[in-house]
């Protein structure tokens, strides 16, 4: 049986992806449904927050399995909806701490990046907001505007490979408006079934895969 599309909205910490998930919601609701950001529940659910080599790689590892499970879930009980993930699997690579390459959260997890890409039909990835944007006002995110710009670099990074990409920059002004209006045309589009390479000529050329 087909599963149901998966978009995968990821992207640096104050990229803008849980204001897009709500405006999807919104937008899109009788389309589509969302899987929530594994971290948010792991952290707020009393996770103790470690930045410890040993500490990040037990979070990024439950993080992971968490993500899995809840995507499960979501599909099963929705198989006729556009599935909208807030952040992918592969984001814990970026994450993933340690003297060791990215690889070895490949191997900690038992997975490939050929298998969690092919998990995913689109991947929508929101740059971190500029530094008179970025907002330091969320209780769970503990990174500098560096270290987010640095993580978000990493993110796009783990994704490079997947083949349906959409990147969403920072206009010129760093308004977020004009930011998820590009983000929500994207998935607009998805759900009229036009193509990657349609999407991504009728974007602004700022925003490339």
């Amino acid at each position: 049986m087909n599963r149901p599309l998966k978009i995968v909205l990821t992207g640096g910490p104050s990229g803008g992806k849980t204001t897009l998930a709500s405006a999807i919601q919104k937008e899109f609701a009788s389309h589509v449904i969302i899987v929530p950001e594994a971290a948010s529940i792991v952290f707020g659910g009393g996770w103790p927050r470690r930045k410890t080599v040993v500490g990040v790689q037990h979070q990024q590892k439950a993080i992971y399995f968490l993500q899995r499970e809840l995507e499960q879930l979501i599909v099963g009980e929705n198989p006729d909806r556009l599935i909208i993930c807030d952040r992918g699997s592969l984001d814990g690579v970026a994450y993933w701490p340690g003297p060791g390459p990215a690889s070895d959260f490949l191997t900690e997890t038992k997975t490939s990046v050929e298998e969690e890409i092919s998990r995913y039909d689109w991947i929508l990835h929101l740059d971190t907001a500029p530094a008179s944007y970025y907002d330091l006002t969320n209780p769970l995110r503990n990174e500098s505007f560096e270290e987010a710009w640095k993580l978000n670099e990493r993110i796009k990074l783990a994704w490079a490979q997947h083949p349906q990409r959409v990147v969403i920059d920072n206009n010129e002004s760093g308004h977020f408006i004009e930011k998820l209006q590009r983000a929500l045309f994207v998935v607009g589009k998805i759900i009229e079934g036009q193509s990657y390479p349609e999407i991504l000529t009728a974007l602004k050329p700022a925003s490339r895969g």
